[in-house]
């Protein structure tokens, strides 16, 4: 097993003093799908959140215990925190592409932070990762918004992607698309766990026992269980996994 490229240790987080998430430790495997399942308002989102700090923007909200990106802690004080967002792309439940062109949507983070090379070169790279370059590229300067939903996400993927992260983080990606556009979102991360570290979080049980190696299942904010995944739905240690896992949750 690789050595895990993120880490929390006995961490907790609270929105204006109250526990959201608590006492949470885990490992994120380098490489590969980690899913975090349970009922809503557990906690799955914000734990998602604070491997790039998102947190960070959200009054009032406070952690206690740590987070490591590689052995190194991303809440310490000379950390800035834009510099762990570089490194973890996110994308949210609702595509939200900018009202920009397809190339400027996927030019921007590059843009900004000045890189140096062909953004050309860039930006179709990323395309293809997202498997979207095929469809888009005689529409470059169309606005990303008459994109439809599923190309929308593929698109907010490769945007994610041309800042060259070595983590994704993924928040309920598939919940406003249709079947097809679910299908090939999957298909997409199983490529791009072979170069990516991709956290997703997700309400469908089937999507996470199809698509990743290891599940936190949550409950208020705890960690019930943690492990690989064939075992979580198969051969769960504790019985609130198995109830929940199994449709019997209540």
């Amino acid at each position: 097993m690789n050595e895990p490229i993120l880490q929390t240790i006995d961490l907790s987080i609270f929105y204006g003093g109250i526990p959201a998430v608590r006492n949470v430790s885990l490992s994120v495997q380098d490489r590969g799908i980690t899913a975090i399942i349970g009922p809503s308002g557990c906690g799955k989102s914000t734990l998602l959140r604070a491997f790039n700090r998102m947190n960070d923007l959200i009054e009032g909200a406070s952690h206690e215990g740590t987070v490591l990106y590689r052995g190194a802690d991303i809440y310490a004080p000379d950390v800035d925190p834009a510099d762990v967002r570089r490194r973890t792309g996110m994308v949210f439940q609702k595509p939200n592409p900018f009202p920009k062109s397809i190339y400027k949507n996927v030019a921007w983070g590059p843009s900004i932070n000045g890189y140096p090379g062909d953004l050309d070169q860039r930006v179709e790279r990323s395309l293809r990762q997202a498997a979207l370059w095929e469809e888009v590229r005689d529409r470059m300067d169309e606005s990303a918004i008459n994109l439809s939903g599923g190309q929308q996400q593929r698109l907010c993927i490769a945007r994610a992607l041309a800042m060259e992260p070595e983590v994704i983080l993924m928040d309920e990606p598939c919940s406003a698309l249709d079947p097809v556009s679910t299908a090939r979102i999957e298909d997409l991360m199983f490529e791009l766990k072979e170069r990516y570290s991709i956290v997703i979080v997700t309400h469908n049980m089937q999507q996470a026992s199809r698509v990743s190696q290891h599940t936190a299942f949550l409950e208020n904010g705890t960690l019930v269980e943690f492990g690989e995944t064939q075992t979580i739905f198969t051969r769960p240690r504790k019985r609130r996994t198995e109830e929940y896992v199994t449709g019997r949750f209540g």
